[in-house]
């Protein structure tokens, strides 16, 4: 346990305090000018009075249990801008009366929220948020329907970039509640099992650059891209899904700059249209079968005879079992 001085503690003139283990003492509230708060903290032990830090601006909590509530008072800090934390159950703001609706704090400031637990998309909430750039949601131990979490406001932070979006449900039947923001530059989906057909949704989005989807963000033994989709992507990620033939050419992803597949175990091969996308430069494949990593290597050679030193492939081959 570290411990810091009463007079360290009752500086005004400090703006930046990160520890590593570290329970919030009262004095930490007398902090007026912090601005930037890492920490570990025990969350029967977290302060609900933290929004007296009225300069706060960064918030970082380490917390060794599986999940943190943060408190309702959160919504009354109007200078933060970053709150991260490894799993978080973010508490509804506190119900308002007619008299008070004017009165409601809008962080108007925050561009980061991650990674919340179930998190509820309700109007009250999007509109304190509306700068919201980045926002780390995962679903877990779902007993309710769907539209209780109000998913389909998601299009209306219109000033987010980046989203991630994990489900440890599942087969969750959530896209018909889903509207991505047009303004989406990244995002990671992850446990969706969403079929093939429906990623045209994400392929329309107009600024998408990057594409995480990892361990069975989509099922099906077949995707076909369609054309004039895709359009900004550089970055695509395929991870662990059951896909067995991906009927992909140049003209599906014509921006493409990076290529990782990831425990593909079941892709057969990489088509070879992917080579031929003139930005391409990198090809990854990590545990992958080997008809899909011997088509990685004629690509390579292909590419490499045809003048094309700008590409590089790395395969990293599932190790050889031992008896």
């Amino acid at each position: 346990m570290l411990h810091l001085s009463v007079e360290f503690l009752n500086s005004r003139l400090l703006r930046v305090l990160d520890v590593n283990s570290f329970d919030i003492p009262t004095e930490t509230l007398k902090l007026v000018n912090l601005r930037y708060l890492a920490c570990a903290s025990d969350p029967r032990k977290f302060p609900s009075s933290l929004y007296k830090l009225r300069n706060l601006q960064t918030l970082i909590l380490r917390c060794t249990e599986s999940s943190f509530d943060l408190p309702p008072e959160i919504w009354r800090m109007p200078q933060l801008r970053h709150v991260h934390l490894d799993k978080l159950n973010l508490l509804d703001p506190p119900k308002a009366g007619v008299e008070e609706e004017h009165c409601l704090t809008i962080l108007e400031d925050l561009q980061t929220l991650s990674t919340v637990i179930n998190f509820r998309c309700t109007e009250d909430i999007i509109r304190r948020i509306p700068s919201l750039k980045k926002l780390g949601i995962i679903y877990a131990d779902i007993r309710v329907d769907w539209s209780d979490y109000y998913l389909n406001n998601l299009a209306r932070l219109q000033n987010l970039e980046a989203l991630k979006c994990l489900f440890d449900v599942p087969y969750p039947p959530f896209l018909q509640n889903l509207t991505f923001p047009t303004s989406l530059k990244k995002l990671t989906l992850r446990g969706s099992f969403l079929p093939w057909k429906d990623i045209t949704i994400i392929g329309s989005l107009p600024n998408l650059q990057v594409l995480k989807l990892k361990r069975n963000a989509f099922s099906g033994l077949v995707w076909e891209p369609k054309e004039e989709q895709f359009l900004q992507l550089t970055f695509l990620l395929l991870e662990e899904n059951n896909m067995k033939e991906w009927k992909a050419d140049r003209i599906h992803f014509p921006q493409l700059q990076h290529l990782i597949l990831h425990k593909c175990r079941h892709l057969i091969e990489v088509p070879c249209g992917i080579g031929d996308i003139p930005t391409l430069q990198k090809i990854e494949l990590y545990y992958c079968s080997n008809s899909l990593v011997n088509s990685a290597k004629n690509i390579n050679e292909e590419q490499c005879d045809a003048g094309n030193e700008v590409l590089q492939v790395r395969i990293v081959e599932m190790p050889t079992p031992e008896f």
